[in-house]
């Protein structure tokens, strides 16, 4: 099958939109409780899309990732109205990261609520995670806690180590080799690129550093403290999207439901016993609350944001009006 005839079968199976790719725009954000020493401010790279938009929906990223990964997702938002902000992690894109920037959770949750205040937002009304980027968003809400109205989670980091990255130890072993010398360095890249590639990432897309750092990142991820900021966000009864494509290569069926489970909202099989019929062929399960809404489609894999875009800024419409 030749190029153009794949992607015109992608297109029609999915129905995607015409991505979006507004010009990179660059702040200097504060290294304030970073726990940086090498620099005071560093550039970040971000879009901000409808400026003037009733509503701010704002974007980040898995690892490896980019603000390109929202670029479906952002013109049926821009569309119903929506300010659009997707920013690009440190070390990521075109973000520097600072020399001593430490990858963990912690940084990256100070480094996000930085970067809202030197764009001088106060108010996200929908914040959007991938992957990885859902659990900062969570820490994210921790920190500011009047700050985010509402969630939408894209195949979330679970409550423990998803398949994609157990055994744990070995991980961990493998984050520590990259640090260790040059030799230990040079080998550990050249297999993780391959398990990379292997998993379905266009390493090509990435620098050298930015597959590192999301191993890392991996390895330093602290599930206890994610379980507890998403028990608060259920706590506080702060409206949440979440969205899973079952046939996800990276996270299992069961890291989905324990997510739902924490949440208070349904596991798949919770979801299955409902026997509810969706309105689209693409949806395995579907339940829509006043407050939430779970949605599992069949296919789309790790990337539903890009897949079922529309389906999903269609769900993102309906929380905020």
């Amino acid at each position: 099958m030749s190029a153009s005839s794949w992607q015109h079968h992608v297109n029609n199976k999915y129905d995607l939109t015409v991505p979006s790719d507004p010009p990179v725009q660059y702040t200097n954000v504060s290294t304030e409780n970073m726990n940086v020493t090498s620099a005071d401010v560093f550039r970040v790279a971000y879009t901000d899309e409808n400026s003037k938009g009733s509503r701010i929906v704002f974007c980040v990223h898995g690892l490896p990732g980019s603000h390109y990964d929202f670029r479906y997702l952002s013109p049926p938002l821009v569309e119903a109205g929506f300010r659009v902000i997707r920013v690009n992690l440190p070390g990521f894109g075109e973000t520097i990261k600072p020399q001593d920037f430490g990858i963990n959770f912690q940084n990256m949750s100070h480094f996000l609520a930085n970067f809202l205040s030197a764009i001088n937002i106060d108010t996200i009304d929908m914040a959007v995670g991938h992957s990885f980027g859902c659990a900062l968003l969570a820490m994210l809400s921790m920190l500011r806690p009047n700050l985010i109205k509402a969630f939408t989670f894209l195949s979330s980091l679970g409550l423990r180590p998803h398949s994609a990255i157990r055994p744990y130890t070995v991980l961990k072993i493998w984050s520590y080799l990259l640090d260790l010398s040059w030799i230990t360095n040079y080998i550990s890249t050249k297999i993780l690129n391959y398990v990379y590639r292997t998993i379905g990432f266009k390493i090509e897309k990435f620098q050298q550093e930015e597959v590192a750092d999301s191993l890392h990142m991996s390895a330093r991820a602290d599930f206890e403290v994610h379980a507890r900021n998403l028990e608060l966000i259920r706590e506080n009864k702060v409206p949440v999207i979440l969205a899973y494509g079952k046939d996800d290569p990276l996270i299992e069926n069961a890291i989905f439901s324990e997510l739902a489970q924490i949440l208070g909202l349904k596991t798949i099989n919770e979801l299955a016993d409902l026997n509810q019929e969706c309105e689209n062929e693409a949806i395995s399960h579907e339940l829509r609350t006043a407050q939430s809404q779970e949605i599992v489609f069949a296919n789309g894999g790790h990337h539903i944001q890009k897949f079922h875009a529309k389906y999903i800024a269609k769900a993102i419409v309906r929380i905020l009006n």
